[in-house]
């Protein structure tokens, strides 16, 4: 049964009432981004978390949708837009994906190509290399076996204790944990992790964990007409880590990323695992000098020639039914955050 606030949104879509809010604003763009698409959203829930998981017949439906009501671009063609390079129909809608899951490219690519839309897929490059799930999904499924246990988790070296059964403390104990690794890169973050799973007294369960694409995966898909760009090289936050550590993030990453296509890597993708802000002066520089023709951001926004081609916002997609989606994305046009 529909509810009272999706009822009075249906109507706001139908009534037109946003495509006039829309019409006084400049031509503009959006980027969408997504993480991962899967068949057992819940089944893969203790690494991946549902909030950044999409079910694969859901987003086959914001496919569909895309390809009906609006014009599905990729982000290198917004990037030229911007540049004056290219003109861009109205309403044009780029799909972007971040880390890399293997689930991209055996179920999500798939999908895409149905409605004859490409996509642009950012890379973590050390996970790609190791075949290991980013950081964050490591202490996700830490804290997912503890609360299986209801434990009490105590850190000697900090003399802190947290009872899990209390969300707050849960939440805190979270935070507490994944700060520092966000300002950690390559080794020193693998060695944190293992600390941490000290800590728990358990190991990441990575043999019944969702995989990673290879690199054989990215170059097939590069074949398929989709773009790869680079997510840094250990999903840190580049205003964070120490500025000696950020060549090797981004200049190092995508040189192997380059290597690895037969090609070079022109877009990145800034990581938010956990603090603000996500970019810095110094990692725009480098960004800058090694050539890409494009960084997004997660900052919700919509694109429009003004913008920066190396900062672009881009709208977070989830698991939303139908109406929610098209909501989303008519309230973005029309420069409304929701």
């Amino acid at each position: 049964m529909m509810s009272l606030k999706q009822y009075i949104k249906l109507i706001l879509l139908n009534a037109g009432v946003l495509r006039l809010k829309q019409m006084t604003l400049p031509r503009s763009a959006v980027i969408l981004y997504y993480h991962s698409v899967s068949k057992d959203r819940m089944g893969q829930a203790p690494w991946i978390t549902p909030a950044i998981t999409v079910d694969a017949e859901q987003f086959r439906e914001h496919m569909r949708l895309l390809r009906k009501n609006y014009n599905p671009v990729t982000v290198e063609e917004i990037a030229e837009w911007i540049r004056g390079k290219r003109t861009l129909p109205p309403k044009s809608v780029a799909i972007s994906f971040d880390d890399g899951f293997l689930d991209n490219a055996e179920l999500a690519a798939p999908i895409m190509e149905e409605f004859g839309i490409r996509g642009t897929f950012y890379l973590t490059v050390d996970c790609i290399m190791r075949q290991e799930l980013p950081w964050f999904c490591k202490i996700h499924n830490l804290f997912h076996h503890a609360d299986l246990e209801k434990r009490v988790l105590h850190d000697i070296e900090s003399r802190q204790t947290w009872d899990f059964t209390d969300p707050k403390q849960r939440r805190a104990a979270f935070l507490y944990l994944s700060y520092p690794c966000a300002r950690y890169s390559g080794d020193v973050l693998s060695r944190r992790i293992e600390e941490i799973e000290m800590l728990f007294g358990y190991r990441c369960d990575s043999e019944n964990a969702p995989k990673m694409m290879s690199f054989e995966h990215a170059r097939e898909l590069r074949k398929r007409g989709h773009i790869i760009g680079c997510h840094t090289f250990s999903h840190g936050n580049m205003a964070h880590i120490p500025v000696k550590d950020l060549h090797r993030e981004i200049v190092e990453a995508a040189n192997i990323l380059a290597k690895e296509l037969g090609e070079p890597v022109k877009h990145f993708s800034y990581p938010h695992p956990c603090l603000d802000p996500q970019w810095s002066e110094e990692s725009l520089n480098i960004t800058r000098k090694y050539g890409f023709e494009s960084t997004v951001l997660t900052h919700f926004g919509i694109i429009t020639t003004k913008s920066n081609p190396m900062l672009l916002n881009r709208i977070s997609i989830g698991n939303f039914d139908i109406d929610s989606f098209r909501w989303k994305l008519e309230m973005a046009f029309a420069g409304i955050k929701t």
